[in-house]
């Protein structure tokens, strides 16, 4: 089922790095049927027998496991199809969010909604790169043949992330893009296979809890939030990921050493943030003081000189509402690993 928001999608080969690049969507073209949509034709269109999704509906929400009082959003909601199952197992002590780019479909979903009775159901409009959900309200996320239109993959899960509680998980179905064996269509339309996409879920601040394989074509995977960290508090993220993250604009680094240490030496990718300054200033000035320097969007990596100072600046900055993921290695094993020097 083509569900709209946020949409991203190229047909690249399962090898290909990951499309999180994050300065522009991957893909603007993508969502142009779904800037005005013809609600009756896409209703027609996803909600037919014959599309794998409609076929085992039921199958896809029992798998869920709802229950009352549950909060769901419905990432991608479209028509509603999956928001009219949702509404009754979470009963009124519940509550969806069904989340969409497209006004008209949110639109058209709350008001058969309302007509069925179901009083549980509020309509978000979503943007291309936030789901635009409240902190901290959300108990599952149900995204349905929507991740591979996902225009932003990493600020689109982070928001989704701080959306949900801290118990909160995902359920993710799309199609499995397999060469040699996907249709034409799924192969043409994806821009990469399962691999991919739970690997950048992963970086967002997941891992994967369950999988079911009760789809021939498509797959089904629970994920849950992982802080991502080894024993000593460091990230897990390879040396790989980080630099192909900071050269895709996904994440930038920072140096929390101290100026004369800066001056002696540092990386050409990093920023200087000393720790000494983290730890001085009052959390409201120090929020000021970054506002401009660190986006809020975008990965930050941190590193100092043998990665303990990090340890300490990383509370601070989680603080803040950052995603902070403090390395393991120091300035000169970074420059061993091939981050460059400064000049």
């Amino acid at each position: 089922m083509r569900r709209s928001l946020l949409l991203l999608v190229l047909a690249l080969p399962l090898t290909t790095k990951l499309s999180m690049a994050q300065e522009k969507s991957v893909n603007p073209e993508i969502n142009k049927s779904f800037v005005k949509p013809d609600v009756a034709a896409f209703v027609e269109r996803f909600e037919s027998e014959g599309r794998e999704v409609y076929d085992h509906r039921e199958e896809i929400i029992e798998a869920c496991q709802l229950k009352p009082g549950m909060v769901v959003a419905d990432i991608g909601a479209g028509t509603g199809l999956f928001t009219r199952m949702i509404a009754p197992r979470v009963t009124d002590r519940g509550q969806v969010f069904a989340v969409d780019i497209a006004k008209e479909f949110v639109e058209h979903v709350e008001k058969v909604c309302q007509e069925a009775g179901a009083t549980n159901v509020k309509g978000v409009v979503c943007t291309s790169e936030s789901t635009e959900l409240p902190a901290n309200s959300v108990d599952l996320a149900f995204i349905c043949d929507t991740y591979h239109h996902f225009e932003f993959p990493y600020k689109t899960m982070r928001s989704l992330h701080r959306a949900l509680k801290p118990n909160g998980q995902v359920v993710l179905v799309d199609f499995d893009r397999v060469e040699g064996k996907s249709s034409d269509w799924i192969l043409n339309h994806l821009r990469a296979g399962k691999a991919t996409f739970v690997k950048e879920v992963e970086l967002a601040g997941f891992e994967v809890a369950e999988e079911q394989d009760f789809l021939a074509t498509s797959y089904w995977i629970r994920f849950k939030k992982s802080d991502r960290k080894t024993n000593s508090n460091h990230t897990t993220d390879s040396i790989e990921d980080i630099k192909r993250l900071i050269a895709e604009g996904t994440a930038k680094l920072i140096d929390v050493r101290e100026q004369a240490e800066w001056e002696a030496g540092h990386l050409a990718a990093a920023e200087l943030i000393p720790l000494s300054m983290l730890k001085s200033l009052p959390a409201d000035e120090l929020s000021t003081k970054l506002a401009e320097q660190l986006p809020k969007d975008k990965i930050i990596y941190c590193h100092c000189r043998s990665g303990s100072r990090v340890l300490a600046a990383t509370p601070i900055l989680q603080e803040l509402g950052y995603d902070i993921r403090p390395l393991a290695l120091g300035y000169s094993l970074l420059v061993d690993e091939g981050f460059e020097k400064a000049e």
